[in-house]
């Protein structure tokens, strides 16, 4: 299905991506306006997802299975934003590699807000309740996984994304998760710092910080 995106990509996420400080000033703004109009002309996004039961989802890694805990089903979704953003961010990397910087970092934001959408619709389509979505390579759930979530949705088929053998997607701004569902209030958990296969050269960790935030 279609996604309909309408709510403005958040300038101080969008700061906080590139490592800009609060303030930022007109010109800064300018260049987010055009990063944004670029990005909503290029983009496309849609949105895949199929309800299985859990036990038929291969779930490797301590995180997923802790996360899907109480869930006898869950949603296997996709979402891209398509194939014109990579191509509006190959020109702009020729054009002025520093606009493609903010591109990109524009275009994740977006994408997240897309998955948010759909999420969303997940939860009213099946009227039941919903953990919070949980992808390939977070926590120790491996990469290589995001080929069974594609296979489960016919994802290259229905909404044209590929894997590459490093099991990255085309287009790039594509993601892949999981989404448990219940009848009754279920939490999910974030994955622990000590579970995450990044955990010995994670930057955020050395900042202090924790991706859960």
């Amino acid at each position: 299905m279609d996604i309909n995106v309408t709510k403005p990509i958040d300038r101080g996420k969008w700061m906080t991506m590139l490592g800009i400080p609060a303030g930022g000033g007109a010109d800064l703004e300018e260049q987010f306006a055009r990063a944004e109009a670029l990005i909503r002309t290029g983009a496309s996004p849609r949105g895949i997802y199929r309800v299985m039961d859990v036990s038929d989802i291969r779930l490797e890694g301590f995180s997923i299975q802790k996360h899907l805990e109480g869930c006898m089903q869950a949603a296997v979704m996709a979402v891209t934003l398509g194939a014109g953003i990579d191509g509006l961010l190959r020109r702009e990397q020729v054009r002025d590699m520093a606009s493609a910087v903010v591109i990109d970092c524009g275009a994740s934001l977006y994408i997240e807000e897309a998955c948010d959408i759909f999420a969303e619709v997940i939860r009213t389509e099946t009227g039941l309740f919903t953990t919070s979505r949980f992808s390939p390579g977070y926590g120790d759930y491996p990469l290589y996984c995001q080929e069974d979530v594609l296979r489960y949705v016919d994802g290259q088929r229905k909404i044209g994304i590929n894997i590459t053998d490093d099991y990255l997607m085309v287009p790039r701004k594509s993601v892949t998760a999981i989404v448990g569902l219940a009848d009754h209030p279920v939490a999910g958990r974030l994955a622990t710092c000590g579970e995450c296969v990044l955990k010995d050269k994670c930057t955020l960790r050395k900042e202090g910080k924790y991706c859960g935030d």
